[in-house]
């Protein structure tokens, strides 16, 4: 006997458009009992991971889908691997007429947005499969949908087994191609275009700034829209509309060649197109079902209206479509009535028609009327950029259009949800204040962060952002009252080169659009050489399918982000400009630690943490025994400007006075501004900081090689002696040290900071423990595990780091035939070279 199942809404269809419905309905409708059937295996989404891939297929959201997605609740996790788009250029290739949206005018943070459609969909599985009210189906079939008198009845295979589901409603969204909508009869009008739509990503010499181009040409539209994690970046996704046989010819072409026909029909708007991703053609029509509704049955997204890409509405149009269903179903169960009822499901297309037609009519006209090459129509659309671009109405109106914010705006949530006003602006703490402000309350504290630079600050929100950490009280000690102002014209001479798992350390606390958006430079490549031999070895992040191989980014940009996350964090407590004057451990009389401040203050905590730097005054206080040596050198560092661009490239020359490394800067799209961190012996250094500006560039020039050219400027010079130093235990009774307290190390690989921010997220997570498990943050156990994974592997780094100082430090023949002859070795093998990558990158 064929078991039945018995759901209230069965959506068949588990791709972008089925999982955000669903999520709509959970949300509206929490009662309801869903089935998701999905005929592909669903990937696990109990861990959301991003993987950015240069080959991946992207959406662009509107700016009403934005705010659908804020309202779901879905926009923070969403909008840390989304693209902002501040402007969209439409141009007509060989006129120079053209018209532009711009984010600024319209007071918007962005007109859209673009997301790499594998993060979307995870995303959305993510929150669907943690929903209790949706049952998902995966590698399940709809092999048969039978209309019942009062339900539909499906008939579902999987894994060779046959079930039926009965349901008041079925939603079909299951694709342009809807294999159900064809075998219930349900015929479509098609319009064929003769087009054929190559989808793939390019990388340009220029930074896109944010802008998407729909630029239309006598053979069809070429639209790009920006990619990557801030304006600076140079990659958007492409999505190039040709005539059927021309795309089959182009699709044919090598890279340089296909590059070279975008180029020239593109033009030069991003520079030169320098490298391009897999490509996919799909053949474009556009296809509208004749019924998108019957008894008990609703057709939504490409199985009801399947457009051409021209103007990005199909994936916008789908979503608005599923919200007004939503809302349609919310009010039908307030009445008592079936979702499946056919008066109810009338109700839905009578509100949602006019959309559908004006979504529908402005795709389809759009793409006719561009891709016309007849002089009236020439005319004509001349006239309408020009309309767009001088009279308010008509750009109004097509701004709408695009942005998606036409038309009636829905109701689709629960009451005391839609009662919660969604505010964009950033809400500062004013409790979050400096020593001359509101005195201290209250003395005792949950936990005591002693720094507020760039470690103690972000695991002081790693922590507070927690649910078990809400009713903590969480005190930061800044002994400095300066505040790190950034500067667009100039740069911090403090830099940072921050790893995948830093930045997504930074991302998870919020931190991280707000630095893209001041400034970030990715870099691509790492290109270190033996300066005594001739070997290199180089590091590439397409070797390991990534984007990029890391950021270089501004120590004042950082921190000024930090505090402001700190400061919406209301179980946060900045206290300063005080420094801490005594430390009293915990005592059995008195379980807590007290802290004795330059104001005469004294506050209690349970744990005290010490992130207060390399020159660490609590790691003193509380007499953690050391290790510790000079290397009797000093780091030079400074901003320069070479004569050619850096290649978004990270470089380090290896001599045995110290290494030289240029990191990459970047602003405004020039690319011609490093960070260099010279170390040299002690003699070498003071030579080097007692030259003038124009000799020194000269001698840093020599030092590199020209490898960019003349250093033709640098800025001021800061001289910093390295040592490296190392606590022997990380844990005290009711104390703990991260960061540089805990560990200091030669920055000639860059990962002092990363090191640190892996002890904040190790740290984190273990107060996390505590809190979920009731156990005291204190606890020994809970501090033990924290050292137990964070000290052998900074020790490992320190001693690889010092074994490279070492290697590359002596001038010995021996020894120089042998790294340099290691050294070609490892560059030509690439699987040990993944794994060196991705171990840096902090990635598996």
């Amino acid at each position: 006997m064929t078991h039945t199942l018995e759901f209230d809404i069965a959506i068949i269809g588990g791709g972008m458009v089925g999982t955000s419905l669903a999520s709509l309905l959970s949300a509206s409708q929490p009662q309801l009992r869903i089935a998701l059937i999905e005929a592909q295996p669903f990937a696990r989404a109990d861990e959301i991971h991003f993987q950015p891939s240069f080959d991946a297929r992207s959406t662009a959201l509107s700016y009403g889908t934005a705010k659908i997605l804020r309202e779901l609740g879905l926009w923070e996790l969403l909008q840390q691997h989304i693209t902002s788009i501040a402007q969209v250029h439409v141009s007509d290739r060989g006129h120079f007429l053209g018209g532009v949206i711009d984010a600024k005018e319209n007071n918007l943070d962005a007109v859209g947005y673009v997301v790499e459609n594998a993060w979307l969909g995870k995303v959305l599985l993510g929150h669907v499969q943690a929903q209790n009210n949706i049952q998902c189906f995966a590698s399940s079939t709809v092999t048969a949908l039978t209309p019942q008198q009062d339900s539909a009845l499906l008939s579902v295979n999987t894994d060779a087994q046959e079930f039926l589901i009965e349901t008041s409603l079925a939603v079909i969204a299951d694709g342009g191609d809807s294999p159900l909508r064809t075998a219930l009869g349900i015929g479509t009008q098609v319009r064929a275009y003769g087009q054929t739509a190559i989808i793939t990503n390019v990388e340009f010499s220029e930074p896109h700034h944010g802008v998407a181009y729909e630029r239309f040409t006598a053979d069809g539209p070429v639209a790009l829209l920006p990619l990557g994690e801030s304006n600076s970046a140079q990659q958007s996704a492409l999505v190039w509309t040709l005539p059927a046989a021309q795309a089959d010819e182009i699709l044919l072409l090598s890279d340089a060649d296909f590059l070279a026909q975008l180029q020239a029909q593109f033009g030069f708007r991003v520079g030169r197109f320098n490298r391009v991703a897999k490509r996919f053609a799909y053949p474009l029509q556009l296809v509208l079902a004749e019924e998108q509704i019957r008894s008990h049955l609703v057709l939504v997204g490409n199985a009801a209206h399947f457009l051409h890409p021209v103007a990005g509405q199909g994936f916008n149009l789908a979503l608005r479509d599923c919200v007004c269903l939503v809302e349609t179903l919310r009010e039908a169960i307030a009445e008592n009535k079936s979702p499946g009822d056919l008066v109810v499901l009338q109700s839905y297309l009578h509100k949602q028609a006019l959309d559908q037609q004006i979504t529908i009519e402005f795709s389809d006209k759009l793409v006719r009327l561009f891709s016309n090459d007849q002089l009236p129509l020439i005319a004509m659309r001349h006239l309408g950029l020009l309309g767009l671009e001088l009279i308010p109405l008509i750009k109004n109106q097509f701004i709408a259009q695009t942005m998606g914010t036409a038309g009636r705006q829905f109701r689709w949530k629960l009451d005391e949800v839609n009662s919660t006003k969604v505010d964009d602006e950033t809400i500062v703490d004013s409790r979050v204040r400096g020593n001359d402000d509101k005195p201290i309350d209250n003395t005792d504290y949950d936990l005591v962060i002693v720094g507020a630079g760039l470690v103690g600050a972000t695991l002081a929100c790693a922590i507070a952002q927690t649910d078990a950490a809400q009713n903590l009280r969480i005190a930061v000690i800044e002994a400095s009252n300066e505040v790190q102002h950034f500067s667009g014209d100039h740069f911090d001479p403090r830099v940072v080169a921050l790893t995948h798992a830093s930045q997504k350390l930074l991302t998870d606390i919020g931190c991280w659009d707000g630095i893209v958006a001041q400034r970030v430079c990715a870099y691509r490549e790492m290109k270190v050489w033996d300066g005594e031999g001739t070997a290199a070895i180089e590091f590439d992040c397409a070797e390991v399918q990534q984007s990029h191989l890391g950021h270089i980014v501004e120590n004042s940009v950082i921190v000024n982000q930090l505090r402001e996350r700190m400061a919406q964090h209301k179980n946060i407590f900045l206290i300063r400009p005080v420094a801490v004057a005594q430390v009293l451990p915990a005592q059995a009389e008195l379980p807590r630690v007290r802290v004795q401040l330059s104001s005469g203050d004294e506050i209690t905590t349970t744990l005290l943490i010490a992130a207060d730097g390399a020159q660490s005054k609590v790691r003193e206080l509380a007499e953690f025994s050391t290790r510790e040596w000079d290397y009797g050198q000093q780091a030079i560092i400074t901003t320069v400007r070479t004569e050619q661009p850096h290649e978004f490239t990270a470089w380090q020359r290896f001599m045995h006075t110290g290494p030289l490394a240029f990191l990459p800067l970047q602003r405004d799209g020039d690319a011609h501004s490093c960070s260099i961190v010279w170390s040299a012996d002690d003699a070498l250094a003071a030579e080097l900081m007692a030259l003038d500006d124009a000799v020194f560039c000269n001698r840093l020039t020599a030092a590199f090689e020209a490898r960019l050219g003349r250093v033709i400027a640098c800025d001021k010079r800061y001289a910093i002696p390295l040592r490296q130093r190392h606590a022997t235990t990380y844990i005290h009774p009711g104390i703990a040290l991260v960061g540089d307290a805990a560990h200091n190390i030669h920055p000639l690989a860059g990962q002092g900071v990363n090191l640190g921010l892996q002890d904040v997220l190790v740290l984190a997570q273990e107060i996390e423990r505590a809190l979920a498990r009731g156990i005291p943050l204190a606890d020994y156990s809970i501090l033990r595990r924290y050292q137990r994974q964070r000290l052998a592997g900074n020790l490992g780094m320190m001693s690889a780091m010092e074994g490279f100082k070492r290697l590359f430090g002596t001038r010995s023949l021996s020894v120089n035939w042998l790294r340099n002859t290691g050294m070609r070795q490892l560059n030509s093998v690439a699987a040990i070279k993944k794994i060196i990558i991705n171990s840096a990158l902090g990635v598996s």
